[in-house]
């Protein structure tokens, strides 16, 4: 692929990315709504078809999180070739560590809809799954692999610098966020509240990428190779 294919993929998969996460985190917590295991599995059962569609949407995800590794690699390691393959890396876990969430969300749904299940026990297990922390050690994988893109954009220049500062103080704030909230120091609602300030980086980037790329990566070499010169 070419440096624009690259910069037009991953610009597609920053926005279906932002559109798969928010259509599945609408629909399922309108199915898990209610007070205790008991209601949140009855909300599963009565909209299990909507379930199981945000479980595609949640595999959609995992895609656009490898789509985004391997081509935001591509157009960074000119930067730095050894942070764009540690970012990278980041990344992969973030896809493979998000499939944990979503063998949770099959474990409710069987709970749910289980006929032959002990109430009592269903209840356990649910209140065990729904409060299982899955998706914070995804987001603390994106957090610091998005931190390092958002950086090598700045450093390398790839970006109009406004747009690439807004990445690095975003995701740099929830790169202390998250790890706070795992450990129980930060509340969800206020980190929740700060992924805003990423998404008013991940929509105008994923825009200028289709629209706009990257700067040439020809130029940049050239330019390295001159200062190393000089």
């Amino acid at each position: 692929m070419t440096q624009r294919a690259d910069a037009k993929t991953a610009g597609f998969a920053y926005l279906s990315y932002i559109v798969f996460t928010m259509s599945s985190t609408i629909i399922y917590a309108k199915a898990a709504a209610g007070d205790g295991a008991a209601q949140q599995l009855a909300g599963l059962a009565r909209m299990i078809s909507q379930v199981r569609i945000t479980v595609l949407l949640d595999l959609l995800q995992v895609v656009c999180a490898l789509v985004l590794a391997v081509t935001l690699y591509r157009l960074t390691k000119i930067v730095d070739p050894t942070l764009a393959l540690l970012a990278m890396m980041f990344r992969v876990g973030e896809g493979l560590v998000g499939s944990l969430a979503i063998l949770s969300k099959v474990e409710l749904m069987r709970l749910a809809t289980a006929k032959t299940t002990d109430s009592a026990i269903a209840r356990i297990f649910g209140d065990y799954i729904f409060n299982r922390p899955d998706q914070l050690f995804s987001e603390f994988c994106f957090v610091v692999g998005g931190f390092i893109f958002a950086y090598l954009f700045l450093r390398g220049h790839l970006i109009p610098s406004l747009l690439a500062w807004i990445g690095v103080v975003s995701i740099g704030i929830q790169m202390v966020c998250v790890p706070l909230q795992i450990a129980g120091f930060m509340s969800s609602s206020v980190v929740d509240l700060l992924w805003l300030a990423v998404m008013a980086y991940e929509i105008p980037l994923g825009i200028w990428l289709i629209v706009k790329g990257v700067k040439d990566s020809n130029a940049l070499a050239l330019k390295r190779e001159l200062l190393v010169n000089l």
